[in-house]
């Protein structure tokens, strides 16, 4: 049987690179607060019908080109490869944190103030406002690791 694995934002981007995915840090800066990211294929182990997932997100790297071995399955204009699912069925990452705390995410965003313009700062700390998909997208990774 296959051991599954998740990578979370390091760990995600760790994961493309090491299967030759193209990943840096991004022209667009930094991504915080909470994010919608749209559902763009729906992998067995997400059930439901939620369209998106509004989860937060605290990085300036992201997966620029997904590795061939991989199939995007979460993304949003920001991070057009923000959840990947490998083709061995084993595999999965994001790049949005849904262990995050609303108040974990307020935190970071200020912890950013200074090295991220006011106005990023400002549209993150806003953007937890928007209910969370976390909890939900906890669940279905849940799932995915109970599947071997």
């Amino acid at each position: 049987a296959k051991t599954p694995m998740v990578g979370i934002c390091v760990g995600h981007q760790i994961m493309a690179d090491a299967m030759g995915g193209d990943v840096r840090k991004s022209d667009k800066g930094w991504g915080l607060g909470r994010h919608v990211y749209a559902v763009t294929t729906r992998p067995a182990h997400i059930g439901g019908d939620l369209p998106a997932f509004a989860i937060a997100c605290s990085h300036q790297d992201q997966v620029l080109v997904a590795p061939a071995e991989a199939e995007t399955f979460l993304a949003s204009d920001f991070t057009p490869n923000a959840g990947l699912i490998y083709r061995n069925g084993a595999a999965l990452s994001l790049q949005p944190h849904p262990e995050f705390t609303d108040d974990y995410t307020i935190a970071l965003a200020e912890l950013r103030r200074g090295k991220a313009p006011d106005q990023v700062i400002d549209t993150a700390l806003a953007s937890v406002s928007r209910p969370s998909d976390s909890r939900e997208m906890a669940g279905y990774l849940g799932a995915f690791l109970r599947q071997a």
